[in-house]
């Protein structure tokens, strides 16, 4: 009888083994444990999946295959419907309007025209592409970028001249940004810059355009954090530059990329410091203008995928949350970053014996060095021009610091481009989709884009500056999956003070390895291509 008994149990163990190793995912139909089956179960972590959140608060979950109708812009597949509370509301065949969807998550790579409809809402599991960059040492200092832009496509990642709308990392978030190209005189009527996407990540482009404002010799015209531009003379030089670890004018003196920066602080990362500033007297009497070098550190990159990681198995829903939420983005936008705060300028005012405050900097970005100038008015006197910068400690490096005297405010011109080659070769699709502000040019890992511009006849020289519009989505590492921690998510949303201080013992854990990482990290355009794995 105990043999019997014992054979039963290993048929009906063989047996069950095999329904689960056959079984589909409609295995589970509560969401929370369907959800976390498709992120944690091994054996079907690679089954096709797609997520798609709907503006009114429904869920589908798409299993094994889907299509898209370009025609009627429909999403067609076979799956789950679960409504605002997450209760199960359906299933079998669905037909999913595709301008219902506020954000999509699969594991599968989408390639096809007709798939970039699910791509430019789509936030991509990193698993299934071939030669992706896994950063297991250190996953929040994996390369990231928005799109990179080089003057000379064969230029060092190190020295990318701009990088475009850094904070944009969701559709709600979109916004335009403007880069100086610190530009050498130009020889030619024909000007090319190449695009690049360097990460894993998607880059939903909307508009790229050329600012140029005509130079002569010994002028320079620099963009404000307004967006004004400034037509200014030759630099005043700067005397004398002081921090915390004392003469740190070699550093600001020229444009070398020999940067000012400094470790954050072990026991509190919203820390300042300060650097004192002498420039020559202002014996003209005119009003000047203080030109800044400068881009972050990788500080902002840690919190970004802290946030993302933070999320876990629901980072598409807490997307979609804050597709539809104007409260969470604000307090994206408003509550880390104030409580880290700019590079703050204050003028000193020797009849008042104070400092006045002049403005502020803030550009996210470790990559590409920002070129902005603050209008700081007429500072006359005999006496040297004195300047104070406060900023966080460890978030800003600094390559250059000058005064300029501003003699007008211009308005540059703006160019389209007159063609786009992706990989060498001419694209009238790609071209059309950054001339048409209603489409979007996405731009995959490994991607590379070689925008040509056309510059006015007459003038023989342009001071250029680099429009760029649009936002991108990062794509879900598999070790993020394993620091889902709502309770920090929100402490980093709602307390960032409190997070900052508790948060800076596991910063400072990462930020001796970080940069080493990151920059070993990015993808060679090269030797990459999303779209041939």
């Amino acid at each position: 009888m105990t043999k019997f008994l014992s054979s039963k149990l290993i048929l009906f163990l063989l047996g069950l083994s095999f329904i689960l190793a056959c079984k589909t995912q409609y295995f589970r139909n509560n969401y929370t444990d369907a959800n976390k089956l498709l992120h944690e179960t091994e054996q079907l972590k690679n089954k096709p999946f797609l997520k798609a959140h709907m503006k009114n608060g429904d869920l589908w979950i798409l299993y094994d295959a889907w299509t898209v109708d370009t025609v009627q812009n429909l999403l067609n597949g076979q799956g789950v419907q679960y409504n605002h509370n997450r209760t199960q509301i359906g299933s079998g065949q669905a037909s999913i309007p595709i301008q219902e969807v506020l954000i999509f998550e699969t594991n599968q790579q989408l390639k096809g025209k007709e798939n970039g409809r699910i791509a430019a809402l789509a936030i991509l599991g990193a698993l299934n592409v071939a030669g992706a960059i896994s950063c297991q040492s250190n996953p929040k200092a994996c390369f990231g970028s928005c799109p990179t832009f080089y003057q000379n496509e064969n230029d060092d990642f190190h020295f990318a001249d701009a990088e475009g709308f850094s904070n944009a990392i969701a559709p709600s978030l979109e916004y335009s940004d403007i880069d100086a190209l610190n530009n050498a005189p130009l020889k030619s009527k024909h000007f090319s810059l190449t695009m690049k996407n360097e990460a894993l990540e998607t880059h939903c482009v909307r508009e790229v355009q050329l600012l140029a404002c005509p130079r002569k010799p010994g002028e320079r015209i620099f963009q404000t954090p307004e967006n004004q531009f400034l037509r200014c003379g030759p630099a005043l030089p700067l005397l004398n530059a002081r921090g915390p670890e004392g003469d740190v004018s070699r550093l600001l003196r020229t444009q070398d990329r020999e940067e000012r920066f400094s470790l954050s602080d072990p026991e509190n990362l919203s820390n300042k410091e300060t650097i004192f500033l002498e420039f020559a007297p202002n014996t003209e009497a005119e009003a000047l203008g203080l030109t800044l070098d400068f881009r972050q550190t990788l500080m902002t990159t840690y919190f970004i995928y802290s946030a993302i990681a933070y999320m876990g198995d629901q980072v598409s829903d807490i997307f979609a949350r804050m597709e539809s939420s104007s409260d969470i983005r604000g307090k994206l936008n408003k509550g880390l970053k104030k409580e880290l705060g700019g590079v703050d300028i204050s003028v000193w005012d020797e009849n008042l014996k104070t400092w006045r405050p002049a403005g502020s900097y803030y550009e996210t970005g470790p990559i590409a060095i920002n070129r902005q100038m603050l209008h700081l008015g007429n500072i006359a006197g005999s006496g040297p021009v004195r300047l104070k910068i406060d900023m966080n400690k460890g978030l800003w490096r600094l390559d250059y610091a000058a005064l300029h005297p501003v003699h007008e405010v211009i308005e540059p011109i703006a160019l389209k481009p007159t063609q786009v080659r992706h990989k060498g070769q001419v694209s009238a699709t790609a071209l059309a989709e950054l001339n048409e502000p209603a489409q979007l040019l996405l731009s995959m890992p490994g991607d590379a884009w070689q925008l040509d511009f056309n510059l006015p006849a007459g003038t023989t020289d342009y001071e250029l500056f680099l429009y760029s519009k649009g936002y991108y989505i990062e794509w879900m590492r598999e070790e993020w999956l394993r620091d889902k921690n709502l309770l920090k998510l929100r402490q980093l949303l709602e307390n960032p003070k409190y997070y900052l201080k508790s948060e800076a013992p596991a910063y400072k854990a990462y930020e001796a390895s970080m940069e080493d990482i990151f920059w070993n990290s990015r993808i060679d355009t090269k030797n990459f291509s999303y779209h041939e794995n």
